[in-house]
């Protein structure tokens, strides 16, 4: 996939109509014999409607082989209801991948990953996540295992409800957003791929429900 990034989560505001969506295509870390693994991205965090599936994935990077320990809320999980997977992607480092199934309020809080390498240990930034536990129809979810770097783009899968346009902005800075695509979902989903991703070291994303 070259430089495929797969696009991991997003992160919801309370009841924002807004999603904002990171993704690196280039993660120009340093990695070096003799040093800590390097988090090329970090765990974004999500909300996800109670009984519902929450994944949160990191990337890191090292030149020797790596150990993955996810945390909840700074303590190894322990709960039954969680996976991990680790894959290694050429060209762009490991990927990590926490599932938690059927979550409820108690699995609401503060996620992050410990690796450790033969040289020492770094641990990823926390990333929240919130279980809704009344409905919420105006959200707007990423469907990440679809969401990566394709030789004709950055390709962006977005769900949401029937019916409804989404308006896909784009920035480099976080701070100045640019329209670039507006979207009807019939059914509620929505595929698009960014053609000028190719070109560009990294983006940010973000969707509205217009």
């Amino acid at each position: 996939m070259g430089r495929m990034r797969k696009l991991s989560q997003y992160r919801l505001y309370g009841m924002s109509m807004y999603v904002v969506i990171f993704a690196l295509f280039a993660a120009k870390c340093h990695a070096q014999i003799g040093t800590p693994p390097v988090i090329a991205v970090q765990p974004l965090g999500l909300a996800v409607q109670n009984g519902g599936t929450a994944i949160l994935a990191t990337t890191a990077v090292s030149l020797t082989s790596m150990k993955f320990y996810w945390l909840f809320n700074d303590q190894p999980i322990l709960t039954n209801n969680t996976t991990v997977v680790n894959v290694n992607v050429p060209l762009v480092g490991t990927v990590s991948t926490l599932t938690v199934k059927g979550v409820s309020p108690s699995n609401a809080g503060n996620y992050s990953v410990r690796i450790v390498n033969g040289v020492g240990p770094v641990t990823s930034s926390n990333a929240m996540l919130i279980v809704l536990t009344s409905a919420v129809s105006n959200v707007v979810n990423i469907v990440s295992t679809s969401t990566q770097m394709t030789a004709s783009g950055f390709k962006l899968l977005l769900s949401g409800p029937p019916g409804s346009n989404y308006i896909i902005q784009a920035s480099t800075d976080l701070k100045n957003w640019t329209s670039i695509s507006t979207n009807a979902a019939p059914t509620g989903s929505v595929s698009y791929t960014d053609t000028a991703a190719i070109n560009l070291p990294f983006r940010y994303y973000r969707a509205k429900m217009q």
